[in-house]
């Protein structure tokens, strides 16, 4: 039984969210947690979900899918740090730079007053991530689930999800795109060779999507209509405003400006609080992008011209300030981060000083991440949508450029300004309580695991440490401040070391809480003994066993292998060479150091003093205020006047609606499970609301597979013989697959999609199941060949069940014997007690007739070559004719047909056409002896 759940505070808040997929009851999934970034209480409803999660999973780096990741692990450090997350390498990376971005903009880091962690506390938890690649084969819970992960082509690293348990497979796809784009390869779901599904995505148990649609332009159309946007921006003077999302499609838009501009003298601009990292990460995970791209950069490096490498974050120029875009005159291109526009994002500071240009152009590429709460992004794209469809006649379409004059309320929207006096003493104070506290407990957790090791110590450790010649086993606890270093070490050994660890507990608590006031450097060894011993030059015993078999000591080849000559002088003159520097910069003391500083290039430099100004928790601290009168910009009554123009072209990386058809007919889900379109608050108006339209589109689809249905029944006449009915063999039973309807589940808030579930009424309502094969079984078996493809083998046996819960019930009913979490097992039974049995049963009418009307399934897939040599053979007249049609004896036709735009060689139907008569039965026996029955 598979279940899924959307998890909200409540039906109609989606302030906190995440996606629960449990599997029997009893292993259950997390994933993509997310955050509006307002109410930090919100999360608390999660306590009680987490308890029972067994590992948590992020499919993108970007807010809408990873925001809510750090929450939960502030709100409840203990429970997050029991639970296995997993991610791929590009999403930890980015991740980081994604929640830096975001809850810096939301107030919640860096050197603001409300700011509730610093950034050394979100590497911690991301480093706690364990890292995937792409095909990786995952085996979690005692090796019951697989878990595999899959490009999506969304985002750079971003994944969907295969999760198998026994019978049921799950496919978690909440954002994909299914085209290549500048630089990422198109999702996974097809074969790149043959296009083709990929035959471990066929017929999942559900499939699980978004329904926030793509563009149905295509992409080279759309990518051409946004360079031409920007380059009437440019050369009518005015600013192309990006706003994006720095982890997401920021690396498609900056490839596409790289690559359009050609080292052309056009500034770029970047605002971000997070500086040129994100370059610095992509220039790093080349591997991950396309091919295309790879080459781009193997070229640049073999011929020296490092100018052309992609992602080098010296191609932007960065900004300290967004108001220094008022004195950036002339024409400019501005990427800016968050895509929201959102009150704190840099995107939103770059709105007010540029949306008063009527030259400037905002260029939108993606809806909001959060529209259900009604971002200034969403009241724009609403508005573009509207001034589109009134200039096109009704019709919208992507790269229209609007002009833009509204009045826009801001009354929400803060500014910062520097803290003074109690204010700003309250706050130092506060985080230095709180780097103290974060000190000591790392202190506290390794002294108690040294605590709990200190048992493997053996008694002549004691003894050997009482005579002075022991070596005292140390770790080191570091924290690293502006100017302070902590090394703490603990040596755990002999049978007091609670007793004198707690008595100078005190002594050690003291000694650090003085040091960090007077703001000194410390650097403590500590040992169980108060006192510490003498310091002196390290000297590691060497613990090396002398190995010996039958011949005596066995000898190391190593030990006497001669080394080259010239490989000694180079390693001496490295080290030599080495030796010189670092005497000289001993030497040269606060010079050197300049000299170092100096290497630096001027980005690198205001680089760094970005980082530092905006992350640096006690770096001039601020407070966030309304706007008011001693704003920056002219206007006084919190309403921003606009006069500029507006665009919006679809660059998101998500799966048009067409796409998203072919590809599920393609992969043929027994259960398609929709999202909520969160880009949107509309819930009845499909021109915005994504769901209403995949709802209708799929709706269609099914009225459209009716339809053909019908075709194919008449292609199962008396008068045409398929291989549909073949298959069926003298039952008239229908295979598998033909005419299944896929059910579509719409999700909704707190509300529990079921799949699989047990009769409630203690039937059996299996649909499917694994059954183990016993070793005795296995041994016997005579596998047949069929095509080449096929092994099939008879058996004879009789199912066994088990269920580990049974004698825990009290009424035991059909329910409680079979039901998702039973073990079926298939023993063995000899032939003859077989056929014994089936007699005994049969004697009575009604098992006689189920007997003999049960259904058989046929295996095995029919080509028509082989089916002409086969036919050939008994000395028929088979050839091929006009269309692939195979002619018998100029009496009968064989030809294949396709009844959905998705079949092919291996799904498509056999249809004799002719009069029934002797040759039809030789040509159906032909057919039936290809496939094999069970």
């Amino acid at each position: 039984m598979f279940t899924f759940t959307l998890l909200t505070p409540s039906a109609s808040d989606f302030s906190f969210r995440a996606a629960l997929l449990s599997f029997d009851n009893e292993f259950r999934v997390l994933a993509d947690p997310s955050w509006n970034g307002k109410d930090v209480n919100s999360v608390m409803f999660m306590e009680q979900h987490l308890r029972n999660t067994n590992i948590i999973l992020l499919s993108h780096s970007t807010p809408e899918f990873i925001s809510g990741y750090v929450l939960m692990c502030l709100k409840f450090p203990n429970l997050m740090a029991n639970i296995q997350v997993y991610s791929t390498l590009p999403v930890n990376q980015l991740g980081r730079l994604s929640t830096v971005e975001f809850y810096r903009a939301n107030g919640m880091l860096g050197p603001l007053n409300t700011a509730l962690l610093e950034l050394d506390e979100v590497d911690e938890w991301f480093d706690k991530i364990s890292l995937l690649k792409y095909l990786q084969i995952l085996n979690v819970f005692d090796n019951k689930v697989v878990i595999t992960p899959y490009n999506a082509g969304h985002t750079l690293g971003g994944t969907f999800w295969l999760i198998t348990k026994r019978s049921d497979r799950v496919i978690y796809a909440p954002a994909w795109n299914h085209s290549k784009d500048s630089f990422l390869n198109g999702a996974s779901f097809l074969s790149s060779s043959s296009g083709n599904p990929l035959s471990q995505l066929l017929r999942p148990t559900a499939f699980i999507t978004s329904t926030d649609m793509g563009s149905v332009m295509s992409h080279k159309k759309r990518t051409e209509k946004f360079l031409q946007l920007v380059d009437a921006t440019l050369a009518n003077g005015g600013a192309a405003v990006i706003p994006t999302s720095l982890s997401g499609r920021f690396l498609e838009l900056f490839h596409l400006i790289d690559e359009h501009l050609q080292g052309a003298p056009i500034p770029v601009y970047f605002l971000s609080y997070s500086g040129t990292k994100v370059l610095s990460y992509a220039s790093n995970l080349i591997d991950w992008m396309s091919s295309s791209v790879q080459s781009q950069w193997e070229e640049a490096e073999s011929s020296t011209n490092y100018k052309n490498l992609p992602f080098d974050p010296s191609k932007v120029d960065l900004l300290l300030s967004p108001e220094e875009l008022i004195q950036l005159s002339g024409p400019k291109i501005v990427f800016c981060s968050g895509i929201d526009l959102r009150n704190g994002e840099l995107s939103a500071e770059a709105f007010q000083y540029l949306c008063q240009d009527e030259k400037s152009t905002i260029l939108l590429t993606e809806k909001s991440l959060f529209g259900v709460d009604e971002t200034l992004n969403t009241v724009l794209y609403k508005e573009w949508h509207s001034l589109t469809k009134q200039k096109l006649g009704g019709k919208v379409e992507d790269g229209v450029a609007v002009p833009l004059e509204r009045v826009f309320s801001i009354d929400d929207w803060t500014r910062e300004e520097n803290l003074s006096g109690t204010a700003l003493t309250d706050f130092q104070e506060r985080i230095a309580v709180r780097r103290k506290e974060k000190l000591l407990a790392k202190v506290r957790d390794r002294k108690n695991q040294n605590l709990l090791n200190s048992d493997l110590v053996g008694e002549e450790d004691s003894s050997e440490d009482e005579d002075g010649n022991s070596s005292d086993e140390e770790t080191k606890v570091s924290e690293t401040t502006e100017t302070t270093t902590v090394v703490a070490s603990t040596v755990a050994s002999g049978p007091s070391v609670a007793d004198e660890l707690a008595a100078h507990e005190a002594f050690i608590t003291d000694h650090i809480k003085q040091s960090l006031e007077e703001n000194r450097p410390l650097d403590l060894k500590i040992t169980y003994k108060l006192k510490p011993r003498q310091a002196m030059f390290p000297y590691f015993i060497n613990t090396h066993k002398q190995k010996f078999d039958d011949y005596g000591e066995v000898i190391d080849v190593k030990d006497f292998q001669k080394t080259d000559e010239v490989n000694n002088n180079k390693i001496i003159l490295e080290g030599k060479k080495k030796f010189e520097q670092n005497d000289r910069r001993k030497y040269n003391g606060k010079k050197s150091q300049r000299h170092q500083i100096s290497k630096l290039t001027p980005q690198e430099l205001l680089n760094n003093q970005l980082l530092e100004k905006y992350l640096d928790t006690l770096f001039a601290p601020r407070r966030r205020v309304p706007l008011g009168a001693a704003s920056t910009y002219s206007n006084t009554n919190q309403q921003l006047k606009v006069r500029c123009g507006l665009s919006f072209v679809d660059l998101s990386g998500l799966v048009d609606i067409r796409s998203l058809g072919v590809i599920v007919s393609s992969l043929k889900p027994s259960n398609l499970l929709l999202l909520p379109d969160f880009t949107t608050d509309e819930s009845n108006n499909a021109e915005y609301n994504g769901l209403i339209g995949v709802q209708s589109f799929f709706s269609s689809q099914q009225e459209d597979q009716k339809q053909e249905d019908t075709k194919k029944n008449v292609y199962n006449s008396s008068r045409y013989m398929s291989l549909s009915s073949i298959r069926s063999g003298l039952s008239g039973f229908v295979s598998y697959g033909a005419g299944n309807k896929m059910n579509i589940l719409v999700v909704n808030s707190k509300e529990t999609i079921k799949i699989g579930t047990d009769s409630d009424a203690g039937g059996i309502s299996l649909s499917n199941f694994e059954v183990n094969l016993d070793d005795n079984i296995i041994e016997d078996l005579k596998w047949q060949s069929i095509d080449g493809n096929y092994r099939v083998a008879q058996l004879y046996g009789e199912l066994e069940i088990h269920n580990q819960d049974l004698s825990k019930k009290r009424h035991r009913e059909v329910g409680d014997y079979i039901n998702s979490s039973t073990l079926f097992t298939l023993k063995k039974v000899k032939k003859e007690d077989f056929i014994r049995r089936q007699a005994a049963v049969a004697e009575d009418v009604k098992n006689s007739l189920l007997l003999s009307s049960g259904p058989k399934l046929a295996i095995g897939n029919i080509a028509l070559p082989d089916l002409k040599k086969k036919l050939v053979s008994k000395n028929l007249n088979a050839e091929f004719k006009s269309e692939g049609t195979l002619v018998v004896n100029d009496k009968l036709a064989i030809r294949k047909v396709a009844y959905g735009a998705v079949d092919t060689d291996d799904t498509g139907d056999i249809v004799i056409e002719g009069n029934v008569g002797p040759l039809y039965y030789v040509v159906k026996d032909c057919i039936r002896e290809m496939l094999a029955y069970v």
